[in-house]
Order: structure tokens, then sequence, then C-alpha cells
């Protein structure tokens, strides 16, 4: 399905898990993340490729679902310029990654995913 990351339902949707993916480590980084959508009974699995980074900053302890306050993705930020220039300088160009991050409103948790791409794939 190709959608557009930032035009997702993302208030109040619902977090239920992260999954990395580091079977064929430099050739295959994946990060997955599994998503209930607020205003659907759909479950929707995303799919970021291509990975070259991820950072997480999550707070447990609170007893709530982990829903989402806010997402987007962005091609222009501190840390993607410093991940373009430290990987230009092995030779690298990647001109063309964008950085997904989402805040969350239960935990005050953020994450972001340094990828190429992402795509999302609705459960039955």
């Amino acid at each position: 399905m190709n959608v557009d990351f930032n035009d997702l339902p993302w208030h109040d949707a619902i977090l239920r898990s992260i999954y990395v993916d580091r079977n064929n480590p430099g050739e295959r980084d994946v990060v997955k993340l599994l998503i209930n959508w607020p205003d659907e009974e759909t479950t929707s699995n995303l799919e970021f490729g291509d990975c070259y980074g991820l950072t997480a900053n999550m707070n447990f302890g609170v007893v709530a679902s982990e829903s989402i306050l806010m997402a987007e993705c962005v091609d222009d930020c501190d840390e993607l310029r410093s991940m373009r220039q430290e990987w230009s300088n092995g030779g690298v160009n990647l001109d063309q990654l964008k950085c997904y991050k989402i805040t969350t409103n239960s935990t005050n948790s953020s994450i972001s995913i340094f990828a190429l791409h992402f795509k999302l794939e609705k459960d039955k």
C-alpha cells in the first residue's frame, strides 16, 4: 500500500510493538511497528527498510496503552544532517534518508527511525 506517512491518522493510534530485524546486518536492516488505528478496527504493520539508525527513549511503568500523540516524516533535521555527513565520509550518499519521528501520549516516549523507505500493510 503506497501512502504518505504524514497523512496517516496518528493521533490516538496505539503502538503495540517494535521489532528490529538484524538477521542480515548491513544488507537488510529493518524496523517494524505494529499499530492499531484510532477510528478503525484495523491493525497495520509498518516496515521501515534500508535503516541506518533507530533512537528510542521509551518510558515504562505506566499502566496504559502506548497511544501516539504525533508522528511525522522529515527529510531535514540535525540528526539527519549529522548521519548523512558521517556516511558521506565513507563514500555513501544518503540524500534520500528520512527520519520518521513518533511521540507518545501515555508515556511521553520518543522514537526516531532513520530509513530510506517505509511500507504499510493492513492486517485483515
